[in-house]
């Protein structure tokens, strides 16, 4: 099992762990940081299998245990089984890790973090910038059209940013105190930016390979951030309404594929779609 090494842990649970060397991946005692990942991972996969509905237990029931420290446990001693090493993930490695009155609340936090910097979200992250670098070769040349290109990558990345907005809405709904929220809020942002950043090269690649610009004001990095922004916030009211509908999904790709094509400059006074039409066929 991977836990992803390359992120800095201590620096990212900060205060909501006992202590930094607790989920450090360079802890002499490997077991030391393997016994906390599998306490999240075990987390994570609490919550997958409850947004999935694959959990045992009644729909009733998990409104009002949602996750408790005893679910963590039973999922942790599952997910321990999986590793190279012998760990131990009892109550007292938990205490150990998130211990006094507020244990639960510093998990949930740190779950959060972990979900949002989990390695399964890099595919999902990569998925869209690559396969559009892929594919805009084949719309300069005129074997596919740009609307498409844009509807196929949309779509696919409304699906999974729906899934990580119930992710962060189910995190979110456990901790009550503003000081949490802000702590949740700031780590989902994290990654949303991070999402966005990698499609600025995109862009620009599709700027030059198109040989298209964008309208005066308009930059890669800031039609990249209107993209993500406009891609969240219909996910995260299709999460929380749970109205994820062809007719919504159909929507949104138009509405995203206005959103490019406004920011194209075609410099001829007619629409961008008919202007790349005409530009690429050589007319």
């Amino acid at each position: 099992m991977h836990f992803n090494d390359e992120v800095d842990w201590p620096e990212v649970f900060g205060e909501h762990i006992s202590r930094p060397s607790l989920a450090d991946p360079r802890n002499p005692r490997r077991s030391v940081y393997v016994t906390t990942m599998v306490f999240l991972e075990g987390g994570l996969k609490e919550i997958e299998d409850q947004l999935a509905g694959r959990n045992s237990r009644s729909r009733d029931e998990l409104a009002g245990a949602r996750l408790t420290r005893e679910i963590v446990l039973k999922r942790a001693a599952g997910v321990a089984a999986e590793v190279p090493c012998t760990i131990s993930v009892g109550e007292g490695a938990f205490k150990d890790r998130w211990d006094g009155p507020g244990g639960m609340a510093n998990f949930f936090m740190c779950l959060i973090k972990y979900t949002c910097t989990a390695p399964r979200w890099g595919t999902f992250l990569d998925y869209g910038p690559r396969r559009a670098l892929a594919d805009l070769p084949k719309v300069r040349k005129g074997e596919l059209d740009l609307g498409d290109l844009i509807a196929k990558i949309a779509t696919h990345d409304l699906r999974m940013r729906i899934r990580l907005a119930k992710y962060w809405l189910f995190q979110l709904s456990l901790t009550i105190d503003a000081k949490w929220q802000n702590v949740a809020t700031k780590a989902y942002r994290e990654m949303l930016d991070a999402y966005s950043s990698r499609w600025v090269p995109v862009y620009e690649e599709g700027l030059r390979l198109l040989n298209v610009r964008f309208r005066p004001g308009v930059t890669a990095r800031k039609l990249s951030m209107m993209v993500s922004a406009q891609t969240s916030g219909f996910a995260q009211h299709v999460a929380g309404a749970a109205e994820d509908t062809r007719e919504n999904r159909d929507l949104f790709v138009t509405s995203v594929q206005a959103l490019i094509y406004a920011a194209l400059d075609p410099g001829d006074g007619c629409g961008i779609a008919v202007a790349l039409r005409r530009r690429l066929s050589g007319g």
